[in-house]
């Protein structure tokens, strides 16, 4: 290629590796999701997997279309290097949806050890950015037994729910976190004094791309449910618009 460099060429071609993956990675997913609804009788889980591999689908086109694009002009315009902050950009959106299309479809494969959910919450507490304008307050019951959990994501299910605290007080406000045990389960409620839930999207929390908010995939609560439902758990939210929302995870102690 005419007054491209090597160097050139070699990035272009590790972006398109990239892409490439990309691609691969949501064949892998489309195909596990299609081979599960062919397992499904009923129709209306069939339905709903379609919908789910319609709506990753719609969600990767955009970046990968950026990406493909990108490539096509840097081709033309050797050395111009204004297009990789969109690449970069554009990868990181594909990857983090695939991901976080993984950990939905795979929440009811669990891998159960003996764990702590009190050290849980604190290492979640730990993983989250709080702005100084948020106050923290913890009431962890410290003989709160050990029970059979899947570490990591159970972790993930306490950091999607305390990181959605958090961003629902943009302008600073209280965060209660509290542990305790009840009629043979492990009950944690997080609670923000933040904007609330719309009223439009309560109904949709749960459902993956149900309810997506500017950064997200839509999938981070409904996951969190699958997780929580594969250990014999739940999760449950009460909210009020401008006044905040309490989400509450039940665990069974085994």
């Amino acid at each position: 290629m005419q007054g491209v460099t090597d160097a050139e060429l070699k990035s272009i071609e590790e972006l398109r590796r990239a892409l490439a993956e990309s691609e691969r990675r949501y064949e892998e997913l489309k195909a596990s999701v299609d081979a599960r609804a062919k397992e499904i009788a009923k129709e209306e889980l069939q339905d709903e997997m379609t919908r789910l591999s319609s709506e990753l689908a719609h969600d990767l086109r955009g970046p990968l279309q950026i990406i493909t694009n990108s490539l096509f002009l840097m081709e033309r315009k050797p050395g111009d290097t204004t297009y990789y902050p969109k690449i970069n950009e554009a990868l990181r959106q594909s990857t983090g949806l695939l991901d976080a299309f993984r950990e939905y479809y795979r929440g009811h494969e669990i891998a159960l050890m003996k764990g702590s959910v009190n050290r849980l919450v604190e290492k979640s507490l730990e993983d989250i950015a709080v702005q100084p304008s948020v106050t923290v307050t913890k009431s962890l019951d410290p003989n709160l037994p050990d029970t059979m959990l899947d570490l990591g994501k159970m972790k993930r299910v306490f950091t999607v729910v305390l990181k959605n605290a958090v961003e629902a007080m943009p302008d600073g406000g209280n965060l209660n976190v509290s542990s305790r045990a009840k009629g043979g389960r492990i009950v944690v409620q997080i609670k923000d004094t933040g904007t609330g839930i719309s009223e439009a999207i309560r109904g949709k929390v749960f459902v993956a791309f149900g309810a997506k908010k500017r950064g997200g995939y839509g999938l981070g609560l409904a996951a969190a449910r699958r997780n929580l439902e594969a250990h014999g758990g739940s999760i449950s939210f009460e909210t009020e618009t401008g006044t905040g929302t309490t989400f509450t995870i039940s665990l069974p102690i085994k």
